[in-house]
Formats: C-alpha cells, structure tokens, sequence
C-alpha cells in the first residue's frame, strides 16, 4: 500500500469514526426514530468505486423503502465488476439514518461484510464513501466512494 492510499484509508476510517458521534450525542432512546432530515424515500441509480483492496466498479439501484423520522431503510442491489471484467452480483438489507439535513449514514450487509456509507445529498444526487468491515468485527476489507442519482 503506498503511502499516499495509506492516508486517505486513515482519513476515510476517522471521518467515519466521529460519525456515530453524531447520532448518540443527542441522547434519544433508542426507540426514537429522531427528527426527520433530508427526505430520501425511492429509488436511486447507485454507482461506486473500490479503491481498495482491489480495483472494482459497482452499478445498480438503492431503494429506500422507509423513512421514519431520522431512520431509513430499504435494499442495495448491484453489479461488481471487477480490473479482470468478472462481474458478480451484490445486495442486501440497508439501514441507517440521516445524520443532519444533507448527511445519510447507513450500512449495508453484504454476505459476510457490512459497508458503511457515508454520504450527503445536495438536490437529487447523494455522493460520499463507503468502507466495508467483516460482520464478526475486525480491520476493514475494502473501501471506496459512491454517488447516486434520484430516478424519477
């Protein structure tokens, strides 16, 4: 790993760690759905770049099927194409929150991983990164950007 993609992995890794602060230091219940922010329900053409471990592009379709004040939840369905040009398909659960009125944090599981996303909509578009840790906890696996667009 050269020293340049080291810095931006540990940048990437701090700006999602101080994220969670975020959402506790309000100190809701945990059964508060919290206030609502930016509203995010339907389905977005999602497209995204892992930088790391290997180079990989992924395409397809975020649905967000739930907003309940600040909590949202729905469905990532994608297409991972690899440097090689093997493909194979991704998906899964998607929960998360809005952070603030531009800023969604949410994970998605993924076989045996769970990608963080951290992102902000301006408009009909939402970009951010995304880092993907083992669900049995551990150092991250992979790690890229995303961005989608509103369909309408």
């Amino acid at each position: 790993m050269t020293r340049s993609s080291r810095a931006v992995r540990l940048s990437l890794l701090a700006t999602l760690a101080g994220v969670p602060v975020l959402a506790t230091a309000c100190g809701r219940a945990a059964t508060d759905p919290g206030r609502p922010g930016v509203p995010v329900v339907g389905s977005w053409r999602y497209v995204a770049q892992q930088t790391s471990p290997a180079p990989a592009d992924l395409q397809g379709t975020l649905a967000v099927g739930e907003q309940s004040g600040a909590r949202i939840a729905g469905a990532l369905d994608v297409v991972e194409t690899d440097a090689r040009g093997l493909q194979r398909r991704l998906g899964g659960a998607m929960a998360g929150r809005t952070a603030d009125s531009t800023t969604l944090d949410f994970d998605v599981a993924i076989g045996a991983g769970v990608r963080r996303h951290v992102g902000r909509v301006r408009g009909d578009s939402l970009t951010g990164s995304w880092i993907e840790q083992p669900v049995a906890g551990g150092a991250p696996v992979a790690s890229g950007s995303f961005r989608a667009a509103r369909q309408r």
